[in-house]
């Protein structure tokens, strides 16, 4: 019988709502502007902003080869170096990172049956927690707080925080080690088969996929199947009574 129920954040709980590649640029473009204008550091703002998205980039591809998280601190720290910036920016780095994550927490929201939900799964006395891949823990807090979702989820832990990206097995068993339940007793719902779901399978646990973003039968990872797959969130009390 299910006790525990794992969610990530990003696309299964919070939608985006903007161009990402726009949203990156736009947020890049406002910590270059922060640095010159408001700390009123000498460097050179379009330079930064090309380095910095050049290391995201490539932080990118690292974490999904090693899985194992590149913050954005990190890139900001390489981008930094490569622009010879002075030593005061890099002092400045967990600000930095704040100004240019502001655009990106604007463009996520809570689905609609995303509080109701969780709410009601609460009261029926399934543990919740969370674990997200993303390069910041501090965003993942905020984002968390922003879309009212803080009070039906303990712990809320990302792949910044811990270094494990999924689909290791490593962040589904950490939560379950916390709630002192077995990997059988513990679902995991996400929307990708090749983060969440396949981390779900490397963990010993089932795996729900929401399918508001992909489809379960996604042709590029026929190997991953979902034990089971809910349109809506709202859908996901009596499937995950069924388990």
């Amino acid at each position: 019988m299910i006790k525990g129920i794992i969610f990530d954040l990003g696309s299964t709980l919070l939608q985006f709502t903007g161009d990402g590649t726009a949203v990156e640029r736009e947020g890049a473009e406002a910590m270059a502007d922060w640095y010159l204008k408001k700390k009123h550091i000498k460097l050179d703002g379009p330079a930064l902003v090309e380095a910095f998205l050049t290391e995201r980039t490539a932080g990118r591809m690292l974490a999904l080869e090693t899985q194992t998280e590149v913050t954005a601190q990190q890139s900001l720290s390489e981008a930094l170096k490569k622009i010879d910036a002075p030593a005061t920016a890099g002092a400045l780095i967990e600000a930095a990172i704040k100004i240019y994550f502001t655009p990106e927490e604007a463009a996520w929201v809570a689905y609609p049956d995303a509080a109701e939900t969780l709410k009601l799964l609460k009261n029926r006395s399934y543990r919740l927690g969370l674990y997200s891949n993303a390069t910041d823990d501090k965003l993942i807090q905020r984002l968390v707080n922003q879309g009212g979702l803080r009070p039906w989820l303990s712990p809320t832990f990302s792949s910044a925080g811990w270094g494990w990206r999924k689909p290791r097995p490593e962040p589904f068993e950490l939560i379950a080690g916390r709630w002192v339940l077995s990997p059988a007793e513990v679902v995991v719902v996400g929307d990708t088969l090749s983060a969440d779901i396949l981390g779900a399978q490397n963990a010993g646990m089932p795996g729900i996929l929401v399918t508001m973003n992909e489809s379960p039968f996604n042709s590029q990872h026929p190997h991953i199947q979902p034990t089971a797959a809910a349109e809506t969130l709202s859908a996901l009390p009596e499937i995950v009574a069924q388990l």
